[in-house]
């Protein structure tokens, strides 16, 4: 496995693990995030504060739906690949329940990350339907 796959798995590792060290070992100190602005962790985050600020909000907004069982699953249906010499893809899906509700959310993501240094210095995530994630994330709340 090459060296940038790697480093993005320890990402998604450290995301999964709420690790914040390994997650800023796993970004380059310049890193530039893009994340779609509707979304309540949305807009471009820049830096390792930066990446810090875009997780926890990350984490804020879907506190309580993402059970470990469907971030286990939802690991393991992710594809990693390397798409260029500095750039990996993954390809997965956004996965969620809403306990009150029992409503799920389970629609495809892809992100693209632009390597350096063995480290991500940028990446740009995408859901199919931010839309769709907005209304379940109201719904889910209510």
């Amino acid at each position: 496995m090459s060296k940038h796959l790697e480093a993005v798995k320890r990402l998604f590792g450290a995301v999964r693990r709420r690790d914040e060290a390994a997650l800023l070992d796993s970004y380059h100190p310049e890193v530039c995030i893009h994340e779609a602005p509707s979304l309540p962790y949305g807009g471009d985050f820049h830096g390792q504060t930066g990446a810090v600020q875009h997780v926890r909000a990350f984490y804020r907004t879907w506190e309580g739906l993402k059970p470990r069982a469907l971030i286990e699953e939802t690991r393991q249906a992710m594809l990693v690949l390397e798409a260029a010499p500095n750039h990996v893809v993954v390809l997965g899906a956004q996965r969620a329940r809403a306990p009150l509700t029992g409503r799920t959310l389970d629609i495809p993501e892809a992100f693209l990350f632009r390597m350096s240094d063995n480290r991500v210095i940028e990446s740009w995530m995408f859901n199919q339907d931010t839309v769709a994630v907005l209304e379940f994330l109201k719904d889910a709340r209510t």
